[in-house]
Order: structure tokens, then sequence, then C-alpha cells
């Protein structure tokens, strides 16, 4: 799991919450989280303020730090990602849409309150203290919220894999991201690049799928067109075809998408694997969606009448 702070100029509030939140993780033995931290409005390679470092307690360390200016990259590779104030979090979510329902503001994640983190910069000692104990009471219950989610997700997603010939490779290549956020899967073939028949692939991640075997699949072929249509046919199944960010977050956020098709033949292995990410990371809001959904079923009721 990634989480991304932010604040304006990456120099006081969210490199406190980084390295807080770092020596919260060690104290509690919490592993597998990656921390780190940017700015909306950073000056890169700028050190932590001064009265940032003069609030840490050991072993908090930010003298390595330097500012990094927020951008696309960071956020696809983040699965949370927590501002300091409102304002952050409306920036971002207007400049970044497809990631919207990752992006919180630290109170709101942590206590189910919009609360800003008062900004110390140009202030003393006391206004960095007293956003330090902001940021510390927040974070602690943060730490508390990803333990509880980590002894919970002991069960890990299984995600159901297949592929065709054509897909075969960059199926491969997903193996090691999906088993990186957290999840299994299991494998439902091909096994090699000879030829064989997409929709017999297809149609076996599809039917774990529906069945509940696994929680959701990704399934390649050359475009990711034909195995998107074939496992369309198995009931239950929003089988949705992806080549850029936005379309894999709004599918699984509005429509509840519960296959990502890819094409080995259009997309790079980076952009697949940010895809994939933005996919398996994303909850359906449901909502005035659900009533959308449900008319969908409806249709598959039709049998296609």
């Amino acid at each position: 799991m990634e989480i991304l702070f932010v604040c304006t100029g990456n120099t006081c509030r969210s490199p406190l919450a980084e390295a807080v939140l770092k020596r919260v993780l060690a104290e509690k033995g919490i592993e597998g989280i990656k921390v780190s931290s940017a700015g909306i409005a950073a000056d890169p390679d700028s050190p932590a303020s001064e009265g940032s470092r003069m609030v840490l307690i050991k072993p908090e360390d930010l003298s390595a730090h330097r500012a990094r200016q927020v951008d696309q990259s960071m956020l696809a590779g983040a699965d949370l990602v927590l501002t300091m104030t409102v304002k952050h979090k409306l920036i971002l979510q207007s400049q970044f849409p497809y990631v919207a329902a990752r992006i919180h503001t630290l109170g709101e994640y942590a206590w189910g309150q919009a609360t800003d983190i008062a900004d110390p910069f140009g202030g003393g000692k006391e206004e960095y203290q007293a956003a330090r104990e902001q940021i510390e009471a927040a974070v602690t219950k943060l730490a508390a919220k990803l333990a509880a989610e980590q002894q919970k997700g002991a069960d890990k997603m299984q995600i159901a894999l297949a592929s065709d010939h054509g897909g075969f490779r960059l199926k491969e290549e997903l193996k090691a991201l999906v088993q990186a956020l957290g999840y299994q899967f299991v494998d439902y073939g091909c096994n090699c690049e000879d030829s064989v028949d997409y929709p017999d692939f297809a149609a076996a991640a599809a039917r774990a799928v529906a069945a509940g075997q696994c929680q959701l699949g990704i399934i390649t072929c050359g475009t990711g067109q034909g195995m998107a249509m074939a496992a369309n046919k198995i009931k239950g199944i929003r089988a949705a075809n992806c080549h850029d960010c936005y379309s894999a977050a709004m599918t699984r956020a509005h429509n509840n998408s519960n296959i990502l098709t890819l094409g080995q033949r259009v997309v790079g292995s980076e952009l697949a694997a940010m895809i994939a990410k933005i996919f398996l990371s994303t909850a359906f809001e449901g909502g005035r969606h659900q009533r959308r959904l449900d008319k969908i079923a409806a249709l598959e009721e039709e049998f296609g009448q």
C-alpha cells in the first residue's frame, strides 16, 4: 500500500505527517506501507522547514527531505492520498478527477471530519508544535485504521487472471503487481504464446468472478476487445476495456465493473500497470449509480430480447 500526504509547498505539514506516520507504523509493527509526500505548489528540492525539523522526536528524521511537486504519476501510484486541507483536496480532485475517490483530507479519513491542519509556515515553534499535535493525533488514528484494515484483509481478495496468446506476456507481468498490492490471483490460462481461442479463457475467468470465487478479474488479449465481448456474455459480468487511467477509475466508481480487459498490443507495460492498479483500488460509489446497474441487470434478465 502507498500513502501520499499533500500540502502546499511540501516543506512543513506533509513531510511532518510523513515522518510521524513512518515512526508510528514502525512502533506498531505495521509493515507493507510506503509513505511519501508532495506539494501542490512546491519549489522542488527545497528542504523541510526549520520549524518542522525543530518539533521532530526521535527517530523521526527530515534531514534528507526534498520538496516534490505532486504529479500524475505520484497520484496514480498512491492507494490513498491525504491532504492537509479541504482546499488541497478540491484542487487535486479537480486536476486529477480519475483518482478523486482516493483523495481525502487527513482529518476526514482519520476522524470522519474535514478538519484542516493549520499551516505553521512563517510562525514560530508554538505554531509548528500545534500543527504537529494535530498531525500526531490524526496519524495515530490513521495507523489504527490501517492496522484494522490489514487484519480484515487477512483473507485476501482473489483476482482472476486470464489471457489468450496475444495477451500472455502482459498477464504474466501483471501477476507481480497483483501480489505487490496484497492480493492473491488465480490464473485461468493460457499458459504460453501458442495460438488459442480467447473466448475459452475469458469465459473461465468471468465465470469465476460471477460465482464469487474471485472478486475481480483482469484479462488480456491483443486489444482487450475480444476478451471484453466474451466476458460480457456471462451473466453478472461487467467487463470494461480500458486503455487510460480515467476510464479505469470511472468504470469502477460509476459502473462497478468487475473485470478489466487490456490490450497487450495497445498499451505498454507501465501504463497497463497504472490502469490495473487504479482499477483494483477504486471503490464503487453506489448511490444513483446503483439504480443504473439495476437497469443493466434487468436487461440481462430479458436474455437479449
